[in-house]
């Protein structure tokens, strides 16, 4: 069997696995004392997770648990647990939105470079349809997702910081966008967005181009973002979105 590696290139620098690694880490303990924070129940072996119990927990540990805890709350429990947060991250992206006429968006740009896993066999694990399954897997700010084949309902935090916003993704091959489109990259994902609790536009963007190779694929990945989007969730996103694909490359790979 192939082994699964990437090249991940950001702002002109390269980014190793590694460091993705020790970003989820830090993410995961993050997603765990904030849901105990919030209320929710934390187990390991049998047993209550306090503060400390968290920080003494390894990578493949509090991953474990950080999984576990979201899948065991499911949709509804979610929502529940992060309801404040949830308002907060409402208003934020409303506030985002309330810029100048021709403020520029912001942009967060990645390209990655897969091998040892086919797209054909990613996107039989990462669709529309099936996405629910391994939504939490691939990335420790992913609290659930739905859909069905036309639309994608999800809750995540955006670029690593603050709260998770719940949210619709539309996906439209078609959408007008102000990115380069590199004919080399043959498919194209995009879509828009809505928030899901009143159905405001976003006005964030998802537009990923994909290049098919004989032992993998690359993808230039980018997420367009309203003018007023704290920067930090901009820079944040950058390595958010390099981090699904690593963990979906994976979750591809294992289920041959």
């Amino acid at each position: 069997m192939s082994v699964v590696q990437l090249e991940c290139l950001i702002d002109g620098q390269n980014v190793s696995t590694t460091q993705l690694e020790k970003v989820q880490y830090d993410l995961h303990l993050h997603m765990l004392r904030e849901m105990k924070k919030l209320g929710a129940t934390l187990r390991h072996d049998g047993k209550s997770l306090s503060d400390d119990d968290i920080g003494r927990l390894t990578l493949e540990e509090a991953r474990d648990v950080s999984i576990a805890t979201r899948k065991s709350l499911g949709v509804e429990g979610l929502k529940e647990l992060f309801r404040d947060e949830l308002l907060a991250t409402d208003q934020m992206w409303k506030d985002a939105n309330d810029v100048p006429e021709g403020a520029p968006s912001l942009y967060a740009q990645t390209d990655v470079k897969v091998t040892g896993v086919t797209l054909e066999e990613v996107g039989k694990v990462i669709n529309l349809n099936a996405i629910h399954e391994v939504y939490a897997q691939m990335h420790p700010d992913h609290c659930f997702a739905k859909g069905d084949g036309k639309l994608l309902e999800h809750m995540e935090v955006f670029g690593h910081f603050g709260g998770p916003t719940w949210l619709y993704a539309h996906p439209s091959e078609t959408i007008s966008v102000p990115v380069e489109r590199d004919e080399a990259y043959p498919m194209v994902m995009a879509g828009s967005t809505t928030l899901a609790s009143d159905g405001t536009p976003m006005n964030l963007f998802a537009y990923h181009q994909f290049k098919p190779l004989d032992d993998g694929f690359a993808i230039k990945q980018c997420a367009i973002f309203p003018p007023g989007t704290p920067q930090d969730i901009v820079e944040g996103h950058k390595l958010h979105l390099a981090i699904e694909i690593w963990e979906g490359a994976k979750l591809a790979a294992a289920q041959r």
